[in-house]
């Protein structure tokens, strides 16, 4: 009985271990794929394409778009592009997914608990990339 629950248990880790790991790597490559972003879109002469093309992809008006840049500047394009989907995505504002960022919580998980997929993130941090590399 005793190996019986030893090896489901060894199972059970077997299972548990790989997800952690893989949401380790989704976690890495999102906050790195938005430092990237944010590099680019720190230029000055790309702010003023970043900041239309995150009004264009969640109908927020760009000047909106730049006084959440000057509240929050340590945020970034991409970090701007992120909680503005997440608000269209939650019907909550953008200031709270902003907030949570500057706390130093990760994008990941604030999109998880909020029932937002890293692929509906990715595919709008797609056309950020796009217009701002040239």
């Amino acid at each position: 009985m005793r190996t019986l629950i030893a090896m489901t248990m060894l199972m059970a880790l077997g299972l548990v271990f790989p997800a952690m790991a893989a949401d380790k790597q989704e976690l890495d490559q999102l906050e790195n794929r938005v430092k990237q972003l944010n590099a680019v879109g720190a230029k000055p002469e790309m702010q003023d394409i970043a900041f239309q093309r995150i009004s264009t992809e969640t109908g927020v008006p760009v000047e909106t778009v730049r006084k959440q840049h000057q509240r929050h500047p340590n945020v970034g394009v991409a970090g701007l592009m992120i909680a503005n989907v997440l608000a269209n995505e939650t019907k909550k504002t953008p200031e709270q997914f902003l907030s949570q960022k500057e706390a130093g919580k990760k994008w990941l998980p604030i999109a998880k608990e909020n029932n937002v997929t890293v692929a509906k993130l990715n595919e709008r941090l797609d056309r950020l990339a796009k217009a701002i590399s040239g």
